[in-house]
C-alpha cells in the first residue's frame, strides 16, 4: 500500500509539473505573439501621428486591396476604352466588328480579374524596390509593373487568340511598366501605415487609368 501511494503520488506530481510546463510554454507563446504584433506595428507606422491618422480613417484600403484594384481598372478600362473607339468609328452591322467588340470585351474582363488576382503580391515587389535608391527604385518598379502587366494581358488577350495574347501582353506590359511606378509613387506619399483613404485612393487610380484611355480614345 505505501508503494503504491507513493507510486500515485508520484505520478501525480509529474503530471502536474507537465501542465505547468505546458502553461508556461503557452503564455511564452502569447507573450512572444504579442511582442511580435508591437514591433510589427512600430515598424508600420513612420510615426505616432501616423499611426492616429490611419485609426481615425473613414474607408481605409490596405496596400493589397489598392494593388488589386487597381490591376482590375488597368486591365478592364482601357479595352473597353478600344470599344467604344471602335463602336464610335465602325458601322455596328459589320459582323466582324460585333466579333471584335465581343472579343475585346471579353478579354478586358479576364485581363481585369488577372490583374485584379496578381495585385495582392505586388506591396511586397513595391516594399522590396523601395529599399533601393531612386533611379534603381523606378527601374525596378518599371520591371515589376511590366511583368504584371505582361502576364494580366496576355491571359486575358486569350480571348484574341495567340496573336491576340502577345499583341495585349506587350501592351499590357508597357503600360504596367509606366502605370506601376506612378501609383507606387503616389501611394507612398499618402498611405499612413499600410492603408490609405479610400476618398484619396479612388482619384489617384481613376486619374491614371482614364488618363491612359483617353490616350488610346485619342489615337
Amino acid at each position: 500500500m505505501e508503494l503504491g501511494s507513493a507510486g500515485t503520488f508520484s505520478n501525480r506530481y509529474i503530471g502536474s509539473a507537465d501542465s505547468d510546463d505546458r502553461l508556461v510554454e503557452q503564455r511564452l507563446n502569447e507573450l512572444l505573439r504579442l511582442n511580435a504584433e508591437i514591433a510589427e506595428e512600430k515598424a508600420l507606422y513612420r510615426t505616432e501621428a501616423e499611426r492616429v491618422a490611419a485609426s481615425l480613417m473613414t474607408f481605409p484600403v490596405g496596400s493589397r486591396k489598392t494593388y488589386s484594384y487597381f490591376g482590375w481598372m488597368m486591365g478592364t478600362l482601357p479595352p473597353f476604352a478600344m470599344v467604344f473607339k471602335i463602336i464610335g468609328e465602325t458601322a455596328l452591322y459589320n459582323r466582324f466588328s460585333i466579333l471584335l467588340i465581343t472579343l475585346l470585351a471579353m478579354a478586358g474582363l479576364a485581363t481585369g480579374i488577372v490583374g485584379y488576382a496578381t495585385g495582392r503580391f505586388i506591396p511586397a515587389a513595391v516594399g522590396y524596390a523601395s529599399s533601393f535608391r531612386l533611379p534603381n527604385r523606378a527601374l525596378l518598379l518599371s520591371m515589376f509593373g511590366l511583368a504584371w502587366g505582361a502576364v494580366s494581358g496576355a491571359i486575358g488577350g486569350l480571348f484574341l487568340f495567340v496573336v491576340g495574347s502577345v499583341f495585349a501582353g506587350i501592351v499590357g506590359g508597357l503600360v504596367g511598366a509606366v502605370a506601376l511606378p506612378v501609383l507606387a509613387t503616389l501611394h507612398s506619399l499618402m498611405r499612413r501605415g499600410d492603408v490609405i483613404e479610400a476618398r484619396h485612393f479612388l482619384p489617384i487610380a481613376f486619374g491614371i487609368t482614364l488618363t491612359l484611355c483617353g490616350l488610346i480614345a485619342g489615337l
